[in-house]
């Protein structure tokens, strides 16, 4: 079975940028969207994805950068199909209550065909063939990061908006991970105070994991080569890569 990642954005908040976090994963007719930063709609449309063909959505956290795509996502979704395809969303307490308020305020209903699962601490889920473990990241607010694994012989991380985490402790392993980087070794003092993780910590957390390759997320506009990050983060591991907007990677499971 042949899987894709599709990195939609890759960026931290910047005014005026369209690189906010999500990530596309397909693999045969299962699609998954890792968090739903603004314009996600537009850019599944872009590669080619119909809005009907995703059946699940991680969200980590309610940080408007990783959200702010879902309302837009799930309307366009109902409204161009009658009815529209069972999505489940899973994401962190406090998400219900977020999209009820929005969908009142915008006088909508968005029928039976969604389902929402909060989840308020480590948990493993399975959902269309998918097995999904949910483990609680250390960032400013409630964050849940995600392992999701395709196949008994492939797995990936997404560990994002956090600090490092114990990974052994875990007992984490993935073949991919994606992993926070917003910030430089340089300044660790700032991913320290506002909870993130800086591209050289991001690498050694991946050996930790024994993942076969490493992609830096979530990457701070302040560095606007992010090579620099990328020869940062092979210092440690030498299969790591600076993440891009519509950047792909396939995979044959």
């Amino acid at each position: 079975m042949k899987a894709s990642l599709f990195f939609l954005g890759t960026g931290a908040p910047d005014a005026g940028s369209d690189d906010m976090p999500a990530v596309a994963v397909k693999a045969g007719s299962t699609l998954i969207l890792l968090d739903s930063g603004e314009g996600v709609q537009h850019k599944l449309a872009s590669i080619g994805f119909g809005l009907s063909k995703v059946s699940n959505v991680l969200i980590t956290h309610l940080h408007g950068d990783h959200v702010l795509g879902l309302v837009p996502f799930i309307q366009t979704r109902t409204l161009m199909f009658k009815p529209a395809p069972p999505l489940t969303i899973f994401g962190p307490p406090g998400l219900m209550k977020y999209l009820n308020e929005s969908f009142s305020s915008l006088h909508f209903d968005p029928g039976r065909s969604l389902e929402v699962q909060e989840l308020k601490g480590p948990e493993e889920l399975r959902d269309r063939g998918v097995t999904i473990r949910a483990m609680l990241l250390d960032h400013t607010v409630f964050t849940i990061g995600y392992l999701v694994s395709l196949s008994n012989d492939f797995s990936m991380c997404y560990l994002t908006d956090t600090r490092p985490l114990a990974g052994e402790d875990l007992g984490l392993s993935c073949s991919v991970l994606i992993h926070d980087s917003t910030f430089s070794w340089i300044d660790l003092d700032r991913a320290k105070e506002f909870k993130h993780t800086t591209a050289l910590e991001a690498a050694t957390f991946a050996i930790k994991t024994k993942a076969r390759i490493l992609f830096l997320y979530h990457i701070s506009s302040r560095y606007r080569n992010r090579t620099f990050l990328e020869n940062e983060a092979r210092r440690h591991h030498l299969n790591s890569y600076a993440t891009a907007k519509y950047m792909r990677l396939s995979l044959i499971l």
